[in-house]
């Protein structure tokens, strides 16, 4: 039996070692949180790991047995994941591919997020660099939008082209949305899921179109249905944003307030620019000139 115990000795230890191979293997130190696996998920998932040099996991609200606590950080994917997140941990959470308006109804639970939507800041800029500094711009916002538009727009330059038309009631859409075009050059969508719905959003591009009116935004989901221009942040925008917030915030304990992000494209309707004779300018050489107009507004961490 004394012959035997080096061998016993010796596996012994092979299995604790590889019992705790397999432990630090299995917990990363980032969770990122999906409602379903997807590529871009995954995509987001190593381009993490690897701009932070550290181990992150991919893991779904169904997973079970999850010890959420041992990870240095999660992000939550998606407005589903954000609203359906429910479980206490010591663990900075942070948000992204979220609306300002959900992240900031859940600020409590995080230290960061980053917006999905682009600033009307930024698409009033754009709306400038494309049809002139000094063209009047109207702006439809629900009530709820109202005050948060008026943020937005005090940022930007010649604001006083700038108009706000507040609606109370759906059922004056036309009525307000007629107002408008009459008294401005261009119409600048705002993310507003009710105002700019599939059901409206037909209605008011052809109302728009009729009076030579460009659509600016809200997003880049619009181009494809008729809107002349936007801006938006396309994974790898979000991907440098994400890494340096966790960077800043996991190293140096200083999270970024949640924001819009400062990293973003610009996206064209070609033929929607040609109906209405616009020379549309390069969109590198836009993003250019939007990124100078708010370098002095916009502090990174």
């Amino acid at each position: 039996m004394d012959a035997l115990k080096p061998f016993w000795h010796r596996k012994a230890i092979l299995v604790l070692w590889c019992s705790l191979l397999f432990s630090a293997a299995s917990i990363a130190d980032i969770a990122l949180v999906v409602r379903e696996r997807q590529p871009m998920a995954e995509q987001l998932a190593k381009t993490i790991a690897q701009g932070l040099k550290i181990p992150s996991q991919l893991l779904t609200l169904g997973d079970k047995q999850v010890d959420w606590s041992s990870f240095d950080a999660i992000v939550l994917l998606g407005e589903p994941v954000l609203d359906a997140w429910q479980t206490p941990t010591d663990s900075p959470v942070v948000a992204v591919f979220v609306s300002r308006e959900s992240a900031q109804r859940r600020s409590a639970l995080l230290k960061s997020a980053i917006y999905v939507e682009p600033p009307l800041s930024r698409q009033i800029t754009l709306s400038k660099i494309l049809l002139g500094f000094d063209v009047r711009l109207g702006v439809l916002v629900s009530d709820a939008f109202a005050a948060s538009a008026a943020d937005e727009v005090a940022k930007v330059q010649r604001e006083e082209f700038v108009n706000i038309y507040p609606l109370s009631d759906l059922n004056n859409l036309n009525r307000t949305l007629i107002e408008l075009l009459a008294d401005n050059q261009a119409l600048v969508g705002v993310y507003d899921s009710e105002l700019y719905s599939p059901g409206n959003i037909k209605n008011i591009l052809i109302t728009a179109y009729r009076q030579n009116r460009p659509l600016i935004g809200p997003s880049s989901a619009y181009i494809k249905a008729g809107s002349l221009a936007s801006t938006y942040s396309d994974l790898d925008d979000v991907s440098k944003r994400l890494i340096e917030i966790l960077s800043a915030g996991l190293n140096n304990k200083k999270w970024a307030k949640q924001d819009y992000n400062p990293y973003f494209q610009v996206r064209y309707n070609e033929q929607v620019g040609r109906s209405l004779n616009l020379s549309l300018p390069n969109v590198d050489d836009a993003v250019k000139a939007l990124m100078k107009a708010e370098e002095n507004r916009h502090e990174l961490p």
